[in-house]
C-alpha cells in the first residue's frame, strides 16, 4: 500500500510539471507570433523623372516604417514645368528583387497615362501592403530594408 501512494505521487508531481511546461511552451510561442505579427520592415520611397519629361516628381514621405499586413495610402505629388501639355506613365521597381512578391498594390496610379496641362499640379496616390506571408517565407535576417523606385516616362 505504500508503494501505491509512491507512484501516485510521482504520477501527480509529473503530471504538474508536464501541465507547466506546456504552459510555458504555449506562452512562448504566443510571444514570438506575437512579435512577428508586428514586425516593422523600412520602407525607402525614390522619385525621379525621365529627363525629356519637364516634370518634378516628389512624396512628402520618402520612409515608411510599415507594419507587415497593415495597410497604406501614399500620396504623389507631380508638376508640370513645361508650357505645353504632356503626359507620363509612372513605372515602379522594387529592391531587393526577391521581396517585390510581397509588396501587393491595392491601387496606384501607376501604368496609366496621365496628363498634365502647363503649369498644372496634381496628386496620385498608391495603396499597398506588404503580404503577411513574407513571415513564413523569409528568414527574419533576409528581410532589410525595401527600396521602391519610381519614375515617370514620358509618352
Amino acid at each position: 500500500m505504500i508503494q501505491k501512494k509512491d507512484s501516485s505521487k510521482v504520477f501527480i508531481i509529473g503530471t504538474f510539471f508536464l501541465l507547466i511546461s506546456m504552459f510555458l511552451a504555449a506562452a512562448i510561442i504566443y510571444e514570438k507570433n506575437r512579435k512577428e505579427n508586428n514586425r516593422i520592415i523600412k520602407i525607402n520611397l525614390d522619385t525621379s523623372v525621365e529627363k525629356t519629361l519637364n516634370w518634378e516628381f516628389s512624396t512628402k514621405t520618402n520612409l515608411i516604417n510599415a507594419k507587415i499586413g497593415q495597410i497604406y495610402k501614399i500620396d504623389f505629388n507631380v508638376e508640370n514645368y513645361s508650357s505645353n501639355e504632356t503626359s507620363g506613365r509612372a513605372i515602379y521597381e522594387v529592391k531587393p528583387d526577391f521581396l517585390n512578391k510581397y509588396f501587393v498594390e491595392i491601387d496606384c496610379f501607376c501604368y496609366k497615362k496621365q496628363t498634365l496641362l502647363p503649369s498644372e499640379k496634381s496628386t496620385y496616390s498608391i495603396t499597398f501592403y506588404i503580404d503577411p506571408k513574407i513571415l513564413s517565407d523569409l528568414k527574419p535576417k533576409d528581410i532589410k530594408d525595401i527600396n521602391i523606385y519610381y519614375t515617370f516616362l514620358n509618352i
